[in-house]
């Protein structure tokens, strides 16, 4: 997806990112001063970060995750607790199956641009009458 078209969601609070990132570690069997050195932290960064105390950069989530060795999913994960759009969008829509078809449909060249014109001025219809019929849903941009 083209960066100029997305855009970075409101920051979420500090407790999911902590979380997220002590769960990681645990899994790794990293103390949070291994994890620290490994990411050129210091320790009470790390533990600052776990306990929701501080909130992280997208460099410093980036650089904990590859000090925790994540794969691309697991750095998308980490980047979204954190509050930030991962590297590659479609991972956070792996539960939805469809959505990240239509994403792959809209950027495949192989489709005739006026198939993919269609498409999206389909979506556009969906989502504001999604938006006309619940009004008052949580996170439905307008």
């Amino acid at each position: 997806m083209d960066a100029q078209y997305v855009r970075e969601p409101k920051r979420m609070d500090r407790g999911v990112f902590g979380t997220a990132l002590k769960q990681f570690r645990e899994e790794r069997r990293v103390s949070q001063s291994k994890l620290a050195e490994r990411a050129g932290f210091d320790h009470s960064y790390v533990s600052r970060l776990e306990s929701g105390a501080r909130t992280p950069t997208r460099d410093a989530v980036t650089q904990l995750a590859g000090a925790l060795q994540l794969d691309g999913s697991g750095q998308d994960s980490l980047l979204a607790a954190a509050g930030f759009l991962p590297k590659e969008v479609s991972s956070l829509l792996s539960t939805e199956p469809e959505i990240s078809d239509l994403l792959h449909l809209l950027h495949n060249e192989a489709v005739p641009v006026e198939v993919r014109e269609i498409l999206r001025a389909q979506l556009r219809l969906l989502a504001e009458q999604a938006r006309f019929t619940f009004p008052h849903a949580a996170g439905v941009a307008a």
